[in-house]
């Protein structure tokens, strides 16, 4: 009696772990320089709030993009017309979009279901916005052309994106970027 009881707990506690650890999303991994890399299907469901059949269904529209949007804060310089000296601090933003090719993958003993997205490398790059330059052309004032005097990078945010229609979602690294 007491053997199927420890059977039981121990089945138990398997089937426990198998429901914790099955909801867990799977590692990513992007290489940084290729755009070449591996994206578990549990990194497109979770923020999604798909299941394996909606994945299924949905796989042949996901696709995957690395954008990034870096801030800076510079300084333009000017002379007016009168000979004075003009300053004026701007925050800009530069936004750089690449698209990011990719083939669903499937598990190889069962060739009709989803492992996840191999990423294939990267694609068209579109920008928004340019990154001021010490010495470079910047807005004066009154239509008068300025030098930027002062750039100071001051943030960077974005990384690996998942779309599917109106759907985006950035995945969190949980396997580090090869540089």
């Amino acid at each position: 009696m007491k053997i199927n009881h420890k059977i039981a707990v121990v089945t138990g506690v398997v089937a426990s772990a198998a429901l914790v650890f099955g909801g867990v999303a799977q590692a990513y991994t992007l290489d940084a320089a290729t755009g070449t890399g591996f994206v578990g299907k549990g990194e497109v469901q979770t923020p999604f709030g798909w299941n394996n059949a909606k994945l299924q269904a949905n796989a042949a529209g996901v696709s995957f993009t690395y954008d990034v949007t870096d801030s800076y804060a510079a300084v333009c310089t000017w002379i007016t017309g009168e000979g004075t000296k003009g300053e004026k601090a701007h925050n800009v933003s530069h936004a750089t979009s690449t698209s990011i090719a990719s083939l669903v993958a499937y598990d190889a003993r069962v060739k009709t279901q989803i492992t996840g997205f191999m990423l294939k490398g990267f694609g068209a790059t579109t920008t928004t916005g340019e990154v001021p330059v010490v010495g470079g052309t910047c807005p004066g004032s009154s239509g008068t052309d300025g030098t930027w005097t002062s750039v100071t990078q001051t943030g960077s945010t974005g990384g690996l994106y998942v779309h599917h229609d109106v759907l985006t979602a950035l995945l969190v690294p949980t396997v580090p970027a090869a540089v």
